[in-house]
């Protein structure tokens, strides 16, 4: 058992990042408000951005290159799409994550300052942290916090269903189409179980393991890694529209739209269902996963940036050698962010999620070409089946990106 676990890492990485925002506020939210109704949405968005992910750790294992080396070859297209993503998730993605952990932070510590605020301190201190670049720290840290966190969810999660219908309450909404219904859905599949640009920080990260496990890492291994943390984020999301159900749709409970007002109604969820006594558990590994998942885009997000900027300038078998100047950038950026251009909670979340879509069709395209380029040996390529797969998560991404600019343009 102690073996296998301390082979796991990127998968578990992965989690840490998907958790989150994703996990935490919109999955609970689409209970709240929706009851089970898009719970087809969470299983269906998930299982079809599996392939791209999987070819992410099918290239980087087989080959010990990370994607970035991988788009570098394919020409500056590809790269100008990945410096694409990395904005918008160095950034945006970062803003929102560490605005929920502001959240929590100020409804459990009953902090006399606002969310960006509070948020920046957290950008903050996670920088300093990780201020030497170190994947290892931050894997036996998250490691610890997010199956921590994923056991209590699971148990609150099946201490939840005894309430499901109870006194003969609906589990599914009336859903009525509207502009506003459908910005929601694009919202929530935008970063369910993560966003694409996820699968180049995995690549990343699977990487950095082989390296440091000594090349002890084999194919199997990894592609184990990712089916466990994948599923780990399919269930769990699926557990917080449980909760969010039981809790707060079938009790018409309103969410508040503030940050620390949505928090304090998460960790409600938790008490109302195990009892009060688990307040302090509940809370810490609560901020705990969610600052964990501050630490994964924060460790991730500046490094690729890096490796990219070598590869654009034509250094690509060169070290990277800038990552604590981006993470300062990261840093700096979503400060002003923070200060400057937040004005709601929920509509920037909404936009954060559904800005996923902005390169998930072109990432998916290009991790498809790299695992079926000559760097692979023809024996380790795709099957059919998976390559059908694929394509099928492939139009249904280009569907959910064409719907995501009429929905902002209109």
């Amino acid at each position: 058992m102690t073996r296998w676990f301390a082979k796991l890492g990127p998968g578990l990485m992965l989690a840490a990042a998907a958790i989150g925002v994703s996990h935490l506020v919109q999955s609970t939210r689409a209970g709240a408000d929706f009851g089970l109704s898009f719970v087809w949405l969470i299983v269906l968005i998930s299982v079809l951005k599996y392939p791209a992910f999987r070819f992410a750790v099918d290239y980087t294992s087989l080959t010990n290159r990370s994607l970035v080396y991988a788009y570098s070859r394919m020409g500056r297209i590809p790269l100008t799409w990945l410096l694409v993503s990395f904005i918008v998730d160095m950034f945006i993605a970062t803003s929102a994550v560490s605005l929920v952990t502001a959240g929590l932070l100020i409804s459990v510590f009953d902090l006399p300052f606002s969310g960006p605020h509070v948020a920046i301190g957290v950008v903050v201190l996670s920088a300093l942290f990780l201020l030497n670049g170190q994947y290892a720290k931050a894997e036996r840290l998250i490691k610890i916090l997010v199956v921590s966190f994923s056991l209590l969810t699971i148990v609150a999660m099946l201490l939840a269903l005894p309430l499901l219908g109870a006194g003969e309450r609906d589990l599914f909404a009336t859903i009525t189409p509207s502009r506003a219904l459908a910005a929601f859905i694009i919202a929530i599949a935008g970063w369910m179980p993560m966003p694409m640009s996820g699968s180049i920080f995995l690549s990343m990260w699977a990487r950095e393991k082989k390296a440091l496990s000594g090349d002890k890492i084999d194919h199997r291994s990894a592609i184990a890694d990712l089916r466990f943390g994948w599923i780990l984020t399919v269930v769990l999301a699926i557990s917080f529209m449980i909760m969010g159900t039981a809790i707060l749709f079938q009790t018409e409970r309103v969410i508040p739209a503030n940050a620390g007002g949505f928090a304090a109604e998460l960790l409600s969820l938790f008490t109302a269902i195990i009892g009060d006594w688990s307040y302090p558990l509940i809370a810490v590994a609560a901020i705990a996963v969610m600052w964990s998942t501050v630490f994964a885009l924060m460790d991730a997000l500046p490094r690729v940036t890096a490796r990219l900027v070598d590869c654009m300038t034509g250094r690509i078998e060169q070290a990277v050698t800038n990552y604590t100047t981006l993470l300062m950038v990261q840093v700096i950026g979503v400060t002003l962010i923070m200060l400057l251009l937040l004005h709601s909670f929920g509509t920037f979340i909404d936009f954060a999620t559904s800005a996923g879509f902005i390169t998930a069709p072109a990432l998916a395209f290009y991790n498809y070409r790299a695992v079926t380029s000559a760097a692979v040996a023809p024996h380790y390529k795709p099957t059919n089946s998976l390559l059908i797969w694929h394509w099928t998560g492939f139009a249904a991404m280009c569907a959910f990106a064409i719907a995501f600019f009429v929905e902002r343009l209109s």
